[in-house]
Order: structure tokens, then C-alpha cells, then sequence
């Protein structure tokens, strides 16, 4: 991903070019891909079912076998936090685009040569806050994430440091959102990135962020400090 920059696009292919897909990254475990995509399919398939009628009771029986099966297996926390550090995990393991976080819907990004990014996604059930509308707090997860990356992109590096958000209009569930992030203006250790949501071309929200170049302590590796942030 180092690479995978504004500049070094447009040194490879010009000034113009089609929009680039974020590379996907090879997984440490093929099976841990799998368990997460199957707990994806519940969490979708489980969303929404009170008062449905829906009888239960033996997915239940067997979702318990499977926890009781997992959690004897499972490091400690802390071990589990400094390996998500490993490699590209931390990309791997984000909230957002993560293809190891069950949590994540997930997003995927295309670099564009404006210096945006790009993505479109459906919201499902999972993620409701008022009625048939998406939680703000996830269209803020997404869109702050979003930030990190076109901070990367554009070849900035930086922390959220103050957030601004306006919700201009219901984000709807279950239809095509478009979301976009660009850098907006770079002062020294200081930038500054905006970023909207859009349902069809109706704005949805808009936000604004302050990055400031910052590193945090890898986790087991109290030598090593990390400049990334909310990005890939």
C-alpha cells in the first residue's frame, strides 16, 4: 500500500486514468476468511427478526456449540491485538473494509485521479438507527475511515484530530450510497478532508475532518510507533 498513491499512479499512467480498485490483500488464514463471511450471512440473515415469528430456538443450540467450540481456542486479548499488527493486518482487521472483522459490511474503495476515493454500498438491517434509515455513528465509522485513505492517497499521514459532520437529508437502508473523500488543504503536520454521502443525487451528509501527523505505539512492540491512522 505504501505505493498505492496519487503520485506514484499518475507517475505509472499519467495524469488521467480509469479508477483504480484498492488491491485486495492476501489472508494469513483462508479459513478465517470463511468463518467471517458465514458470521457476515448470519448477521445479515438475524437482523430484524423480533416479532417475525421466526423459530429459533435450534440455530440458537447450535450458535452456542460454535462459541463454546471458538472461545477455548482463542488467544488472549492482548496477544490477539499485537498479531492483528502482523503483516497487513491492521488493514485486514478494520471495522470498515476489514475481510477479518464480522463487523465490517465491508466497504470497498477505488482510488480515483481527481485525488478522491471512492465507494458504493448497500446498508442492510444490521446497521439501522431511525426507521429504514442508516445509524449515523456507522455513516460516520465509514466516512472517517474513508478519510484516513484518501489522506493516504493523496500521500498524507495523520490522526483524527476534530470531526465535523452534517446530516443533511435520511440515509436510506437497503439502497446504493455513494460515498466520497478528498483532501480539501495541507498547512505543515495539518491536513484538512472532506468527505459526503449521497443517495442517488440526493446528499445525504457531508463531513469535514483535521489530520495531524501523529504515531501511537505498535502493540507488542513497544520499539515501534505507528503513523497510521483511520486509513487502509
Amino acid at each position: 500500500m505504501d505505493n498505492f498513491q496519487l503520485h506514484s499512479m499518475r507517475e505509472l499512467l499519467g495524469e488521467s486514468f480509469d479508477p483504480i480498485p484498492v488491491p485486495d490483500l492476501p489472508p494469513a488464514d483462508p479459513e478465517l476468511d470463511r468463518s467471517v463471511a458465514a458470521l457476515r450471512r448470519i448477521r445479515d440473515a438475524i437482523s430484524g427478526l423480533a416479532h417475525s415469528e421466526v423459530e429459533l430456538g435450534d440455530i440458537a443450540d447450535r450458535l452456542e456449540e460454535v462459541a463454546e467450540l471458538l472461545e477455548p481456542r482463542v488467544p488472549d486479548p492482548a496477544t490477539r491485538l499485537a498479531t492483528m499488527w502482523t503483516g497487513a493486518g491492521s488493514r485486514r482487521a478494520n471495522p470498515v473494509g476489514g475481510q477479518e472483522n464480522p463487523i465490517a459490511p465491508p466497504v470497498h474503495f477505488h482510488a480515483h485521479d481527481d485525488g478522491s476515493v471512492r465507494a458504493e454500498l448497500t446498508l442492510g438491517l444490521a446497521y439501522q438507527g431511525p426507521p429504514g434509515c442508516v445509524h449515523g455513528g456507522i455513516s460516520a465509522l465509514i466516512i472517517d475511515h474513508m478519510m484516513g485513505f484518501a489522506n493516504h492517497w493523496g500521500g498524507r499521514y495523520g490522526m483524527t484530530a476534530h470531526y465535523e459532520i452534517d446530516y443533511r437529508s435520511p440515509t436510506p437502508l437497503l439502497q446504493p450510497l455513494r460515498f466520497r473523500a478528498w483532501v480539501q488543504e495541507v498547512d505543515g503536520r495539518k491536513t484538512w478532508t472532506h468527505a459526503t454521502i449521497h443517495a442517488g443525487e440526493r446528499l445525504c451528509v457531508e463531513a469535514r475532518g483535521l489530520f495531524l501527523e501523529a504515531s501511537v505505539p505498535v502493540p507488542g512492540r513497544p520499539d515501534q510507533r505507528s503513523t497510521i491512522g483511520d486509513g487502509p
